[in-house]
């Protein structure tokens, strides 16, 4: 029995703090359409508990792209806002599960990409983002207003311009007009000398 305790507490002891119930989010600012195998910046957020800065060292942040075993992850830069970030990537043609990279925090899902397209962001679970927002933001803060980013611009190919129609097919039309003209004038005739 001494021995199960002496585990159990070398087990709490040993534990992170992060998953002692710390846990972050990561917010994505607006994205273009993303193309393949051209350098993007994206900006992000990792918030702790979805709301505020971590007052820490948080270590390592960025994005990991997923596809079947294939795995890359960009490691982003400090922006000047706290709890900001960029990461810059480049992506061959594919589909990705796409993750926020959160220091010392668990990885957050933020949704899927298909390269050519755009990002389908997934909706932070509303228990994981716990009170108001609060930070030193200014001019530029998280989207936290709104944590159910909607998916960047979806990209539309451009409508054909309209095209003339062919001139056999305007022929076809006054040669039908003057035809139905000329049945019309003989029934019409008849019916007048009578």
């Amino acid at each position: 029995m001494r021995i199960l305790a002496l585990i159990c507490a070398f087990l709490l002891l040993g534990a992170p703090s992060a998953h002692a119930g710390g846990w972050a989010v990561t917010y994505l600012d607006p994205v273009p359409s993303i193309q393949t195998s051209v350098t993007h910046t994206v900006g992000y957020w990792v918030l702790q508990h979805g709301t505020h800065p971590y007052s820490g060292d948080l270590g390592k942040t960025g994005l990991r792209f997923k596809s079947g075993a294939d795995s890359r992850e960009f490691v982003g830069v400090a922006l000047g806002q706290p709890a900001h970030y960029a990461v810059t990537f480049t992506l061959p043609a594919g589909s990705y599960e796409v993750f926020g990279v959160q220091g010392m925090f668990q990885e957050h899902p933020l949704g899927t990409l298909t390269v050519p397209g755009t990002f389908q962001i997934k909706p932070p679970d509303p228990q994981m983002v716990q009170g108001a927002p609060e930070g030193p933001w200014k001019e530029i803060a998280p989207p936290l207003a709104k944590p159910a980013v909607a998916p960047a611009a979806a990209v539309v190919p451009a409508p054909e311009p309209d095209s003339p129609a062919p001139v056999w097919l305007v022929g076809l039309v006054v040669v039908a007009a003057a035809g139905l003209f000329v049945v019309l004038r003989k029934k019409l005739r008849p019916a007048a000398r009578r």
